[in-house]
């Protein structure tokens, strides 16, 4: 169902799992034990960083599950090369279908280093195309914490390029990883909207297999 890798001319995302990235490796950067940046990495998101490798093994399992199952698609974002840190784990991406409302919910994680590169367009780009022209979904859905206003300019960004725009702010719409009720603004792009901006065009390729030793 879902695509296991998608190359755009920057990233390759590949379907998150074990075989992917060490579970080992991947606690690295999600742990505050190991990680001097995971702190200010998690700050808006809904998770904090994981205190045992066992919590990152169990995360990198529901990745594996949701994307078996066509519940999450859930991808482990790596720089391509001639990008600093190609063939590195830089984060995150992925989006949530809700196949009875007909939409899906992106999101995207990265770490520090990998800030400031507008990767988060450029997944948004691809994941465009595959909520519409792949899997025939009729609307993408993106929120940031109104605090977060990195994340609030690249998704208006983005949003504006494929002609959607911003829906408004949602009060106590998520909560953060220690459960506060937290506001959120929103914004969303339509197929149709998404067809006219890019005549159906799009610069994402997509395989429904992996080569292991293909990150580049």
């Amino acid at each position: 169902m879902f695509p296991d890798e998608i190359v755009t001319p920057r990233l390759r995302l590949r379907a998150l799992s074990r075989a992917v990235v060490d579970p080992l490796d991947a606690y690295d950067h999600f742990a505050a034990s190991r990680s001097d940046t995971i702190e200010e990495e998690t700050k808006f998101v809904t998770w904090g960083p994981h205190e045992t490798p066992k919590e990152t093994l169990e995360f990198l399992e529901r990745a594996e599950e949701g994307h078996e199952s066509a519940e999450n698609a859930v991808y482990a974002v790596f720089p391509r090369d001639g990008e600093d840190g190609a063939g590195e784990f830089a984060g995150t991406a992925g989006f949530n279908p809700e196949w009875d409302k007909r939409r899906a919910v992106f999101g995207m994680w990265l770490r520090k280093e990998f800030w400031g590169r507008g990767y988060s367009g450029e997944r948004a780009a691809a994941f465009f195309a595959a909520v519409f022209d792949v899997l025939d979904l009729d609307v993408a859905l993106a929120y940031a914490m109104p605090e977060n206003e990195a994340s609030c300019r690249a998704i208006e960004k983005y949003t504006d390029r494929f002609g959607g725009g911003e829906d408004g702010l949602f009060p106590n719409e998520t909560v953060d990883a220690d459960g506060t009720p937290r506001d959120v603004r929103g914004w969303s792009v339509t197929r149709e909207q998404w067809e006219t901006a890019t005549d159906g065009d799009y610069d994402a390729e997509f395989r429904w297999s992996l080569d292991p030793d293909d990150v580049r």
